[in-house]
């Protein structure tokens, strides 16, 4: 298999390219979006890739195809990251660009974003990261993650769909962040809530200091306070803070 480092990178982008993102070096990778996502694929499909282009002219003509319809269709960066994956499952041969775009936005069934979201909200509560095949279904499944541990699926088809739209809609996510601590359900010995609220504290940077009235939970009410006077709150934060506070209804 071909080393990446082996792999033909594209010529700065001349005068008459129209300006775009995608042909502007970024300082993490040394080069471009577009020298990068042609890497890429070359890794992913050796010898098959490189055999698509006659010359460079041939490889300058498929930056620019391919840039004109990244800018066309709304394409990102996280959408080519989604798309390199799908590849990975659906094409044995590179991509044209209209499958490319097609694998950056894979359709998502919500019956089977469900089944998803559950084992990722449990693995998340066991202080483990979850499979995600889409941001979308992570950022949708957050703020529900009691209802979705603890209801049928008829039960909050309606607002898991609309959660799951709406995130779908937004076309860009930010990463899945890395599990804060582990929390399990009630009646099963795991970390305490003080422990819960000590852990939860030092991930946003707060000093720890021991509750004045003796009351562990006081963090997740402040959490719900928050929430419910219109700031801004993580979904990770509120799941957190309404679980803890589920835990001694």
């Amino acid at each position: 298999m071909s080393n990446l480092s082996d792999s033909r990178s594209l010529p700065p982008a001349p005068s008459t390219r129209p300006r775009s993102k995608w042909f502007e070096p970024v300082e993490n990778l040394g080069i471009s979006m577009i020298d990068h996502l042609y890497n890429r694929l070359d890794g992913a499909y050796p010898h098959k890739w490189r055999s698509n282009f006659a010359d460079q002219q041939a490889i300058d003509n498929w930056a620019e195809s391919w840039v004109e319809t990244f800018e066309e269709e709304g394409i990102t960066p996280n959408d080519v990251k989604i798309g390199l994956r799908e590849c990975r499952r659906r094409f044995a041969w590179p991509p044209s660009v209209a499958e490319f775009v097609q694998a950056c936005r894979p359709q998502v069934d919500p019956l089977r974003a469900y089944y998803e979201a559950v084992a990722g909200v449990q693995a998340r509560f066991a202080g483990e990261h979850g499979t995600w095949s889409h941001p979308a279904i992570y950022w949708a499944a957050m703020p529900m993650a009691v209802e979705l541990r603890e209801q049928t699926f008829s039960a909050v088809k309606a607002r898991w769909e609309t959660a799951l739209a709406e995130q779908l809609g937004r076309g860009e996510w930010e990463e899945i962040p890395a599990p804060m601590l582990q929390l399990t359900a009630p009646g099963k010995s795991t970390t305490s809530q003080e422990r819960a609220a000590e852990a939860i504290q030092r991930a946003l940077g707060q000093v720890v200091h021991k509750p004045a009235d003796g009351n562990p939970l006081g963090w997740a009410r402040r959490v719900l306070d928050r929430f419910e006077a219109g700031d801004k709150v993580t979904p990770t934060m509120l799941s957190m803070a309404r679980e803890a506070l589920s835990s001694t209804a």
